[in-house]
């Protein structure tokens, strides 16, 4: 079997697409592992596919991207949004704040994270604070146990009588 006249039968084309037949697959498929160079073949056309696919493919128009945006959040432009729910017959508002950092990111945060970041925030300046506090105390009543164990050298001795 001559293999190029094979290469330039468009067979490898027509498997990439999906056009092949069965029986012509599983021809492919069988002579890929005698002869190697089907597989470096399909992998060349395959770039050639990519290629020319990249060379005349058509941008979609700007405003499609707008609409999708605006699709994906509505209310952009009022910086929060308030949502109405409705769960066993009860209507609440879900409020989120956005953060907009000097990147131009937008992240939504719940009402419940900020508050459990407040919280957190709280107890690690409490717990800071408390450890300042309880060093301190130790260090002067650590200064205390070292006067209370020196003997007083320049005191008299009490006298006998």
């Amino acid at each position: 079997m001559n293999i190029s006249n094979y290469i330039e039968s468009g067979i490898i084309e027509r498997y990439l697409l999906g056009l092949a037949s069965p029986e012509q697959t599983e021809e492919l498929i069988h002579l890929r592992m005698v002869y190697p160079l089907l597989d470096l073949e399909i992998t060349a056309a395959e770039l050639r596919f990519e290629d020319r696919l990249l060379e005349e493919g058509v941008a979609p128009p700007c405003e499609l991207k707008n609409a999708v945006l605006q699709h994906i959040r509505p209310d952009s432009k009022t910086g929060g949004s308030s949502r109405t729910y409705n769960s066993y017959g009860h209507t609440y508002q879900k409020n989120t704040y956005i953060l907009e950092p000097f990147w131009n990111r937008r992240i939504s945060v719940s009402v419940w994270w900020r508050c459990t970041f407040i919280a957190l925030t709280v107890l690690t300046m409490a717990l800071a604070a408390s450890t300042w506090h309880f060093y301190h105390r130790a260090a002067q009543l650590e200064e205390v146990l070292i006067k209370l164990k020196v003997p007083v050298v320049n005191s008299p001795a009490p006298s006998a009588r």
